[in-house]
């Protein structure tokens, strides 16, 4: 029985891609459209890879010669679809994208800009590299958003939405940041400021307060005397912001020391009149 098994098993597997095969070399567009939609069929419900790479390929091969015709709408989204489907979201994204151009009055328009949209954001790369997908991916949820306000994937698309915009405020955060771990204070000073006006509500923002009290502190204490206490006030200013914004910080021990020295050296500038 086995055996038997075994051998019926690869009957099918031949006859199965010998089908394939000479779909492949046929001039038939019916024949190969029957058979790339049989292995779409199955591919989508299974979620099988090979057939869907096959179904991509044979309608990829019949599509050129269907512009203008009502089989472009139905072969362009199975298509888009399967390469969603296996996870080959680059190409989905741009298929997508495409399919919504070419067809903005397909009743499967919402599935289609969420999917472009969602390509984009599987795409999105780590924080640390460039994020031009990352704006894509914003850029196309929230169309999707102002367009489909009750729509199926609505609150998925916002929760995406947040990932993204976290990441682009984590990647600012982290240039300013590095640019104070750096010790080049007073760019540190300027992109840590710009920060904080820019995304007021950051989960960044306690360490970003701190860390521009901080490069302003330092900076002031090394320039020169002539200018050093208009820096030093500066610096004050920069403390009771901190301190008014996070009373529990972690970094207020560390704080009320650097306060301190600001203190000191703004009383011996005193002393000296200056």
């Amino acid at each position: 029985m086995k055996r038997l098994y075994l051998l019926l098993v690869s009957l099918v597997l031949v006859t199965s891609c010998g089908k394939y095969n000479k779909a492949l070399k046929s001039d038939n567009v019916d024949e190969k459209y029957e058979l790339a939609k049989e292995y779409y069929d199955i591919g989508i419900q299974k979620e099988k890879k090979s057939k869907l790479n096959k179904a991509i390929r044979l309608l990829e091969q019949i599509q050129p010669g269907l512009k203008g015709k009502p089989q472009d709408e139905v072969v362009s989204y199975m298509i888009s679809n399967a390469y969603y489907t296996i996870g080959d979201h680059f190409i989905s994204g741009y298929r997508f994208e495409r399919y919504a151009k070419s067809f903005p009055d397909s009743p499967k328009i919402e599935e289609v800009l969420y999917k472009s949209a969602n390509s984009y954001y599987e795409v999105s790369p780590k924080y640390s590299l460039d994020q031009i997908d990352t704006h894509k991916a914003i850029d196309k949820l929230q169309l999707y958003v102002n367009t489909f306000e009750d729509g199926e994937f609505f609150d998925e698309a916002n929760e995406k939405l947040v990932v993204l915009r976290d990441k682009l405020e984590r990647k600012t955060y982290e240039v300013a940041k590095q640019l104070h771990h750096r010790r080049i204070w007073r760019p540190a000073i300027h992109a840590l400021n710009n920060y904080i006006e820019d995304n007021p509500g950051s989960k960044y923002n306690e360490k970003a307060y701190f860390y521009k009290f901080e490069a302003q502190f330092i900076y002031a204490v090394n320039s020169f005397r002539a200018i050093e206490r208009e820096r030093l006030e500066t610096a004050v200013e920069y403390y009771n912001d901190f301190v008014s914004k996070y009373p529990d910080s972690e970094f207020m021990e560390l704080a009320k020391e650097h306060k301190k020295e600001i203190d000191d050296e703004l009383y011996y500038l005193e002393l000296l009149d200056l």
